[in-house]
């Protein structure tokens, strides 16, 4: 479902395709698009698209009203009962519709194309443009022949530049897609360098790609595109992108440099490593200059690119143990970068599982053995199939039975990526050592956008400290904190002690404040590069003189920390005792009512607290705010660091919630009236129907007393009221005839109802419905995908 940029009437509508209206389709307008039944909400004023594809739309439109559509545009008749528009041919009126907007649209269109790297490419360069212009671009990965149309259709009416993604699969797509969005520039990704019956030769591939660019003002491309000459056969300029000495736009990784045409090099460090990693940032980077970016502001931002938002799927399974996921799918690039992938996590030791892929050819896999020798010994490697099997090196099965049968799996972070044919999504339960059981999807892509408007209410220089107690919030501490030193941010915080040695293991290098810490060995603070909070004279003489140290004052809170009035006795103990001063803090109670009269005295006493240490200590960083006080009262409280928590995760103002639970339904039953279930026989089905076993319980979180106060689960976004009592593994629910079957999944929460709207059924935070889930709830990390 994709939400339009700007209201359609049916009548319009039908005008402008040529349909024929429904009388009860006139009052309604239109504000989203769907094509798929399983993407629908309730309360969207969704018109459904009926497409004739591998299944026929029209076989879901009965489906379609009853999830939520209030329009349809179909080929067939339908009922006048029924609000439709029914058009000849509902594809030619997609495209119809997207190419009138496309003309109304009075800004330019960049459009990027190639085989590798579209989402990724547009994705950097939205975040690049970001402040100097209003960019519109393409959800997600939509680029195929309802991607593109959909894409248009979702530009908002007044933007700077809109950035689309193109891809094809044969030969004359491409004149069709450049008819549409008629592009004033260009860029193109990297090339699949492997030959398929559809392109026999990488000169064609190439050639067909370039007809979107025919009428561009300029292209960007890589310069690493051997035999064919883009200045000489492009018509409009093309700037070239390549490892220094070549190309108009060069990228040095080993001094860390990027050299443009007209400035002096430029120092640019980025948050990863990689030949894949650094072409789509320099691509997304020269394209952002040549749009008018101003370099500081390109320097800045190249050090915080976001992840890289592909099929890779981060797990953590129930031994504490990491696994990339990538079962969907195999060919030679991509098989590259998941290597590439694992090899930067920091946890080890890794092991590798691949099967044989596209093309499936010895000479090809010759060569991802060959990169595989250079990270891994023979016994870290699985490989299945009967090509990698001839050739012989690591662990080798013809298939995936023996493959199940004979390995023998050992190490903490594991790839495990496979080609369709293989179907290895199939024994992913069982080698994380999770059945049918609950899951928590965390989008790091939705995390990443909170984090970045928190980021835009913070002046220049202030650095942020992402709090990782209590296992993130409940959301996995070692993937997040992996996550979010690529992004930057430049300090942690932990609760405790065994918190901090579990992210150093992990592979987290910067620098950790232990909040609470205990009396432990200060030589394992010192191994570790650890800063200690100190909030009493007990701590205070314990650990002055041995680690880093932040001071905190109790301004209201009540908690922890020294009185105000001891300020002068405690910069007199750390001024003698030559403690290494890292920072001075306070905690707010409420700063979410930033004008309370106690907020203001706690605001008036950590200023006066903060200018007396940067006195003494003029290096040492001040920090007071956490996610709440970012939002109600930067920039003018922000002194030299924030601590965000929960705000990473949605729960705040202008915030998008980036959880959702769910857990499988492992039965459907039908049941008659009065018929006594469940323990102590508690449950009474109040008519004939049907119920549904849910693989969740109490074991993993939830709340007995939630599930007896009328707690319910969401399945396709339709109420299912738990029966209680609530059991440890397991949930029954009461269902709708038809409402859902066997491996569907309930949702707890996550699109139908928010984590907020959860707490206050539970009567509680969001703080604790995330802390209290328990290991046995396998985390997953996507991006953008939480369905």
């Amino acid at each position: 479902m994709v939400a339009l940029g700007r209201s359609w009437s049916p009548e319009e509508l039908a005008s402008l395709l040529d349909g024929q209206i429904a009388p009860s389709a006139r009052e309604l307008p239109i504000t989203h698009i769907a094509w798929d039944t399983r993407l629908l909400l309730p309360g969207k004023n969704t018109l459904f698209i009926a497409l004739r594809g591998q299944r026929d739309g029209h076989a879901y439109i009965e489906e379609a009203f009853q999830k939520g559509a209030v329009a349809c545009l179909s080929e067939r008749p339908l009922p006048d009962t029924l609000p439709h528009i029914r058009v000849h041919d509902t594809w030619e009126a997609l495209w119809k519709w997207a190419a009138t907007w496309r003309r109304r649209l009075s800004y330019p269109l960049l459009a990027i194309t190639g085989s590798l790297g579209k989402t990724w490419v547009k994705e950097w360069l939205s975040y690049l443009l970001e402040g100097s212009l209003r960019v519109v671009r393409s959800p997600g990965s939509f680029n195929s022949r309802l991607g593109v149309p959909l894409s248009v259709l979702s530009f908002l009416p007044e933007a700077d530049i809109g950035l689309v993604e193109v891809a094809i699969t044969a030969p004359g797509e491409m004149p069709v897609q450049a008819r549409l969005l008629q592009p004033e520039y260009g860029l193109l990704t990297r090339l699949s360098l492997t030959a398929d019956t559809t392109f026999p030769s990488l000169q064609e591939k190439l050639k067909e790609h370039l007809r979107l660019f025919s009428q561009s003002r300029w292209i960007v491309a890589l310069s690493s595109l051997e035999g064919f000459s883009l200045k000489t056969d492009c018509t409009g300029l093309v700037y070239e992108v390549g490892r220094f000495p070549q190309g108009d736009f060069q990228w040095e990784p080993e001094k860390n440099a990027w050299h443009l045409p007209d400035s002096p090099p430029l120092k640019v460090r980025l948050p990863s490593e990689g030949e894949a990693f650094w072409q789509n940032a320099f691509l997304a980077a020269a394209a952002a200059y040549l749009l008018g970016v101003p370099l500081t502001q390109l320097q800045e931002r190249l050090q915080t690119l976001p992840p890289l938002p592909h099929r890779l799927q981060w797990l953590q399974d129930a031994y504490g143990r990491f696994w990339l996921n990538d079962t969907y799918h195999a060919d030679y690039a991509s098989t590259l970068a998941a290597i590439e992938e694992l090899c930067r996590f920091p946890a080890a030791p890794k092991t590798v599982i691949l099967t044989d892929f596209s093309p499936y050819t010895e000479e090809i896999h010759h060569k991802v053995v060959d990169v595989l020798k250079t990270h891994f010994s023979p016994d870290e490697v699985h490989l299945i199939g009967p090509i990698f099997s001839r050739i012989g090196w690591g662990h080798t099965y013809p298939d995936k039975a023996t493959f199940l049968e004979k390995a023998h799996l050992s190490g903490r972070a594991f790839l495990l990526k496979g080609s369709r044919r293989f179907r290895m999504e199939e024994v992913l339960g069982d080698l994380t050592g999770y059945g049918p059981g609950p899951e928590l999807y965390i989008d790091w892509e939705k995390v990443y956008r909170n984090l970045t408007r928190l980021r835009a209410r913070l002046p220049q220089g202030v650095q942020i400290l992402a709090m990782l107690k209590a296992e993130a919030y409940g959301s996995g501490d070692r993937l997040m904190a992996s996550f979010l030193q690529r992004q930057g941010i430049s300090y942690f915080g932990v609760a405790y002690t065994h918190e901090a040695l579990r992210l150093r293991e992990a592979g987290l290098t910067a620098p950790i404040i232990v909040f609470y810490p205990g009396q432990e060995p200060a030589a394992l603070f010192q191994k570790n590069a650890l800063e200690v909070a100190v909030s009493t004279w007990e701590a205070l003489q314990y650990w002055a003189g041995k680690v880093p140290l932040h001071i905190e004052f109790d301004t209201g809170m009540g908690r922890m920390g020294f009185r105000p009035e001891e300020l002068p006795e405690v910069l007199a103990y750390l001024h003698t005792h030559n403690a290494e001063v890292k920072g001075v803090f306070s905690h707010l109670a409420a700063a979410e009512a930033p004008h309370h009269p106690l907020t203001q005295s706690q605001l008036e006493k950590f200023a006066l607290i903060y200018k007396a240490f940067k006195e003494t200590f003029p290096h040492s960083l001040g920090h007071l705010l956490n996610t709440a006080g970012v939002l109600s009262l930067a920039p003018q409280h922000a002194y030299d660091l924030v601590r965000i928590g929960i705000g990473l995760y949605g729960i705040g103002s202008d915030l998008e919630e980036a959880t959702a639970l769910y857990a499988p339904i492992l039965r459907v039953q039908a049941v008659k009236a009065g018929q006594p279930l469940n323990y102590g026989f508690r449950s009474i089905p109040p008519s004939d129907g049907y119920i549904a076993t849910i693989g969740i319980g109490y074991g993993d979180g939830l709340l007995r007393r939630w599930a007896e106060e009328g707690g319910y689960l969401l399945i396709g976004g339709q109420k299912a009221p738990i029966l209680p009592p609530l059991n440890m593994d397991l949930t029954l629910v009461w269902l709708e005839a038809g409402q859902a079957k066997v491996g569907d999944k309930a949702e707890v929460w996550g699109p139908h109802r928010s984590l907020q709207k959860l707490a206050e059924e539970m009567h509680t935070s969001p703080y604790e419905v995330l802390v209290r889930l328990s290991h046995r709830v396998r985390r997953v990390y996507t991006w953008g995908q939480i369905a």
